[in-house]
């Protein structure tokens, strides 16, 4: 008792602060249900924000618009970014073009026994994360109200694969206590090239929405299709198509790459950009763009899944420093000027739950060095609160045509100096060459995590 009685005025203080963070956070939470009375972005039949409305190109009308007032939520309201792990292990999972999955069309069963597999080999070499991509050009792996299942898993878009994938492997991959990030690409519409162009709304499946609004996509020179990123009702459109995933699937993340504008320069927006531009040059328009984007979707991510995370893994060179005193010693493709994406920006006004940076050079490497970059990127997010996990070239380990990679003892390197660096994380592209132990990659990741920090 003389202990209680010592210890009482202590208690009285605790009951105290824990009776005011209470209010406050019923207040922070009747501001949250009071803002997300409000869409993040409107409709003029308010269709496109519900996925189980009607299907296809009935949920996006010509009426869509994006409303200032409703593009945002107020930073007040938004709830506290998702809990990541304690170190990133991640592997992506590339559906566009089959390069990973799924490698049997139209067999539905050997696509379930393909996932488990997937889910199995992740495991083995360590890893505790899944980025798997749902819409790899303007399609779904998922049931969805808006997009049509992609041709990559019967041969023909639009066809039912009778079995949903991303609920399947989210259930999987929970099971085997993984996370599971949903992968997309949000403006690209086709996989034409320039020798057999797929550029025009004629080449897109008959249930895309795109398909009688040309006016709001952008051919390119690389010979594929684009969403214009210009265009109001193409970014709503984009936002529709998160939403319903946040909305239908216990995903832990939401994940975009390096697509933005069109990485070929021969398009033309100048219509869209003389509508709204605003006195803005060209490229700080097309910036702005990308940016509302990216803005709308942390918004959209906290109110619909605030238990979710958001992150990009943008293209690994920002600037190089002949464009900008801010910039990398590097000599190579800037996502600043030429998709038009303010990475570091993004990074710096919190943005991001967290950025995967495409660094797929080796050490040592003239113009794009990997250890001068890693560097960079860990200067860029410190004391930002935005995670900094590194994209890893896997797919390079066992190539002729570069000696540092013969092996997968650049794969290592990189992984020590990222920890060396206080950088808790990677995602590495090229899920062939782990589930295939080239040069015993899967075996070295396995080995090297064993020592991890969880």
């Amino acid at each position: 008792m003389n202990f209680v009685r010592r210890q009482l005025p202590w208690l009285i203080l605790i009951f105290a602060a824990l009776s005011v963070a209470l209010a406050i956070a019923l207040y922070g939470i009747s501001l949250g249900i009071f803002f997300a009375q409000g869409s993040i972005f409107i409709t003029h039949e308010a269709d496109i924000t519900s996925p189980s409305s009607t299907p296809h190109m009935s949920a996006f009308t010509e009426n869509t618009v994006l409303s200032e007032e409703n593009a945002t939520i107020p930073s007040a309201s938004l709830p506290e970014p998702a809990l990541l792990p304690q170190e990133m292990r991640g592997v992506w999972i590339a559906t566009v073009l089959n390069i990973d999955f799924p490698k049997q069309k139209g067999d539905y069963e050997a696509q379930k026994k393909e996932l488990i597999a997937i889910l199995d080999t992740a495991q083995a070499a360590g890893l505790n994360t899944v980025f798997f991509q749902v819409r790899p050009q303007g399609d779904a792996f998922y049931l969805s109200q808006i997009f049509p299942w992609s041709q990559y898993l019967s041969g023909i878009a639009g066809v039912d694969p009778g079995y949903d994938p991303l609920a399947f492997i989210i259930e999987q991959a929970h099971s085997r206590n993984l996370a599971l990030h949903a992968w997309v690409n949000p403006y690209r519409l086709s996989m034409g090239s320039k020798s057999a162009p797929q550029n025009t709304v004629d080449d897109l499946p008959a249930a895309s929405p795109l398909k009688n609004r040309p006016d709001l996509t952008l051919a390119a020179g690389d010979g594929r299709l684009y969403l214009n990123p210009g265009e109001p009702e193409a970014m709503a459109l984009v936002l529709a198509g998160i939403r319903e995933i946040l909305e239908n699937y216990a995903v832990d993340g939401i994940h975009l790459d390096d697509y933005f504008y069109p990485p070929d320069p021969n398009y033309d927006d100048s219509a869209t950009y003389a509508k709204y531009a605003n006195d803005l040059s060209l490229a700080d328009w097309r910036r702005a763009n990308t940016q509302t984007l990216i803005e709308l979707i942390q918004a959209l991510v906290r109110e619909v899944r605030p238990q979710s995370a958001f992150g990009v893994s943008p293209s690994g060179i920002w600037r190089n420093n002949s464009s900008s005193s801010l910039g990398s010693e590097t000599n190579g493709f800037e996502s600043y000027s030429q998709i038009y994406a303010d990475t570091r920006g993004w990074v710096k006004e919190g943005l991001l739950d967290y950025i995967a940076p495409q660094l797929y050079w080796a050490i040592g490497k003239e113009g794009s060095d990997y250890a001068h970059l890693v560097r960079w990127w860990a200067d860029v997010c410190r004391d930002t609160g935005v995670c900094l996990y590194i994209g890893q070239g896997a797919y390079r380990v066992g190539s002729s045509g570069e000696a540092a990679w013969s092996t997968a003892d650049e794969i290592e390197r990189q992984l020590v100096l990222n920890r060396e660096l206080g950088i808790t994380g990677s995602i590495f592209y090229g899920y062939q060459q782990i589930s295939e132990n080239t040069q015993g990659l899967q075996d070295l990741l396995q080995e090297f995590y064993m020592y991890s920090l969880e």
